[in-house]
């Protein structure tokens, strides 16, 4: 019994000394968001699940222009993590740990010249979103879309490839401010199939939205785009983001780049996980018939 006692007392020991010492080795990681919002949330919680890391939250909308990026590095990070663009910017300055930015669109405050920044963009690659246009619209094959070169050049290049890969024509149309958007929305009128609209901070606006809607129904022409609010509004389907998912692909980078540190290129990704959305009314009014094995995996707007 004694003897029964003294093993149960030494293995609760060993136990105990294990767990302090991997919690005690775990990894420091700066969090810093932009706000304390839902999406930001649960890709801080898809993070937390694959990165093992400890953190600290930093809240740049709670913080008043404190020194953000000072106050981080107070803290000794072993890295960073940016939730949004806001949050990108401010940490930008960082160089001698590794930034992993997450739920962060396509912009050309994107520095990818710097080699201790890696992340997960918070869109598709243009394959993706091509191979999904057309499994929902199987008879596109001219697609119009409109963007600036300064937010989506490369983007647009990539698009261009894989829609000559797939012998589709992408007709893609350069504005540098919001007024030029209807006018070359209008010019791809009588030659396009489908309007794609892009989530480029240049094209995309209140009233630029309102157009391409206005546009759609007038010409009968669907727009498919890139949040499920859009599709609320009168576009016909949206890929759209998992934020929780994103989240995980960060932590997954973050554990590769600490866990390897001869790691010495960034690693840069597109989001992975998706959900259509596609909205039933918007189709019957315009004409189209979508696909049963398409429709069966999607979220209905009605």
């Amino acid at each position: 019994m004694i003897k029964n006692k003294f093993t149960f007392l030494v293995v609760s020991a060993l136990i105990l000394l294990l767990w302090r010492t991997s919690s005690s080795e775990a990894l420091e990681v700066a969090v810093v968001k932009g706000s304390d919002i839902k999406p930001y949330n649960e890709a801080l919680e898809g993070f937390k699940t694959s990165c093992g890391c400890n953190t600290k939250e930093f809240i740049i909308s709670e913080m008043e222009n404190e020194g953000i990026m000072e106050r981080v590095l107070e803290s000794s990070p072993d890295a960073v993590l940016a939730i949004g663009m806001d949050a990108l910017i401010q940490v930008q300055g960082i160089k001698d740990i590794p930034v992993i930015y997450t739920m962060v669109p396509y912009s050309p405050f994107l520095d990818l010249t710097r080699k201790n920044v890696s992340g997960v963009i918070m869109f598709f690659s243009p394959e993706r979103y091509l191979s999904t246009m057309l499994d929902v619209f199987p008879f596109a094959r001219r697609i119009g879309a409109v963007y600036d070169p300064k937010n989506s050049e490369s983007f647009i290049k990539e698009a261009l490839q894989a829609a000559e890969f797939r012998g589709i024509e992408l007709i893609a149309k350069k504005a540098s401010r919001p007024g030029e958007v209807p006018a070359l929305i209008e010019e791809m009128r009588d030659g396009i199939d489908l309007l794609w609209m892009l989530p480029d901070t240049t094209v995309i606006n209140s009233e630029t939205i309102n157009y391409m809607l206005l546009f759609s129904f007038r010409n009968k022409i669907p727009v498919f785009t890139f949040s499920k609010k859009y599709v609320e509004m009168g576009a016909l389907a949206s890929l759209n983001i998992v934020p929780f998912d994103l989240g995980v692909q960060a932590g997954e980078i973050a554990k590769k780049l600490l866990s390897e540190r001869a790691v010495k290129s960034p690693i840069r990704t597109y989001a992975r996980k998706t959900t259509l959305t596609i909205n039933r009314k918007v189709a019957k009014k315009l004409g189209i018939k979508v696909q049963a094995e398409v429709g069966k995996g999607a979220e209905d707007v009605n």
